[in-house]
């Protein structure tokens, strides 16, 4: 049997000649052949009419509009692209090597700064499924978001719930109702969440996690994800339940993974989970869903991220207000609460409101709370450390209000 070896060396001209037509047939596969499978959509808020989908066109069009996309990725970051539901060979291994998808700009960008992909997919979730009902107050709700800007601290007084009637004052830009029932805390007047009953005898709170895979300091696998629950938001909502338990409330805390083994749709499946516990339990009325926060890429981000209180350092926590939901109003008076009780036993630790333009389910009650608390800045102790103290704040809001 005869072997005949190959010199590399006589033949290297043939290796490169080889490895550029291959690299050719690549580059026609991505940039000619794909643009017959692709269907561009606008990324809109609401379902159906902002939703804009491409026409019947052209090959020609096609390939204008893939090639121009392609070589600006920032144009397609802003749409969403609907592939057949097979994955090629290439494209698997496309991604596993270089950890992106090529035919979503956006993930090129997320392989190299890991914090987009969290903020992109945390914001994006609510355009999945949120939408069933139409939005009647499409255009009241874009008046309550101007107002709210303007507020530094997003005060915004809504009816009282022993008013029967509504007296507003129209301006040029808002609408300003005059508040009922005021209670005065530090030095401005901030209007009371509605009366709430609370069933002493069946459980009236329930704390869950669209995202309970969010880690903090020392566990930052996975770009701060991770399923050792001691260092991610379920252990800090442990300590939020104990304290709230401790004060009297009965507490159901769910830890189901909605954003593992996927993070997409985490809102959809942490929606089923809602539903399916405020069907089984009619007595909760006060819902919190516990997240963590990214932190800002800034020299100052870890000194800011928390503050000191009784010698220990406490993560700051923050209130997020989805202002597409129908009873914002109410959320942002409640959220507005919180914080003005915050600011009164611990100045500082709680951050300024954020208001947001999507849902975050929590059109399901007038007491529904997102919290951020802390950032990928903070230890798994600072974030326990603001659960306890928070969970004294909650007991004198749900004091104050409760029949």
């Amino acid at each position: 049997m005869k072997i005949k070896g190959i010199d590399l060396r006589k033949n290297y001209k043939w290796i490169g000649i080889i490895i550029t037509s291959l690299m050719l047939v690549f580059f026609l596969k991505v940039f000619i052949w794909d643009a017959k499978d692709i269907i561009v959509k606008a990324n809109g808020i609401s379902k159906g009419k902002d939703i804009v989908q491409a026409q019947e066109k052209g090959f020609k069009d096609e390939l204008f509009i893939t090639i121009l996309n392609k070589s600006i990725p920032a144009l397609e970051v802003n749409y969403k692209k609907e592939h057949k539901n097979y994955k090629s060979i290439k494209k698997f291994f496309v991604e596993k090597i270089l950890n992106f998808d090529y035919q979503d700009p956006k993930t090129l960008f997320q392989a190299q700064i890991s914090m987009l992909k969290e903020a992109d997919d945390d914001l994006g979730e609510d355009l999945h499924g949120f939408y069933e009902e139409e939005n009647s107050k499409e255009n009241s709700t874009k008046d309550i978001t101007q107002q709210v800007m303007k507020q530094e601290d997003l005060v915004i007084p809504t009816q009282n719930e022993n008013s029967q009637s509504k007296e507003e004052t129209k301006t040029a830009n808002s609408i300003v109702e005059e508040p009922k029932e005021n209670v005065k805390i530090i030095s401005s007047p901030i209007q009371k969440p509605a009366k709430l009953t609370l069933d002493k005898n069946n459980p009236s709170i329930f704390i869950y996690h669209t995202h309970p895979t969010e880690s903090y300091m020392p566990e930052s696998v996975g770009n701060f994800h991770s399923l050792n629950r001691k260092y991610t938001v379920r252990a800090v909502a442990d300590e939020l339940t104990k304290s709230l338990k401790n004060k009297g409330y009965k507490v159901l805390h769910d830890e189901t993974l909605h954003d593992y083994p996927s993070y997409q749709k985490s809102y959809v499946r942490s929606l089923e989970t809602l539903t399916n516990h405020l069907n089984q339990y009619p007595s909760v009325k006060v819902v919190f869903d516990v997240h963590r926060d990214a932190a800002p890429n800034t020299d100052t981000a870890r000194e800011n991220s928390y503050i000191i209180i009784n010698g220990q350092k406490v993560a700051k926590f923050a209130i997020v207000v989805g202002m597409q939901n129908e009873n914002v109003e109410k959320l942002l008076v409640l959220a507005n609460y919180i914080k003005a009780k915050s600011d009164e036993k611990y100045p500082g630790l709680a951050k300024k409101i954020i208001p947001k333009p999507y849902k975050f389910n929590q059109y399901n009650s007038d007491y529904y709370v997102l919290l951020e608390m802390g950032n990928t800045a903070n230890t798994i102790d600072e974030a326990e450390r603001t659960a306890k103290y928070l969970g004294e704040i909650l007991n004198e809001v749900l004091e104050d209000i409760k029949n």
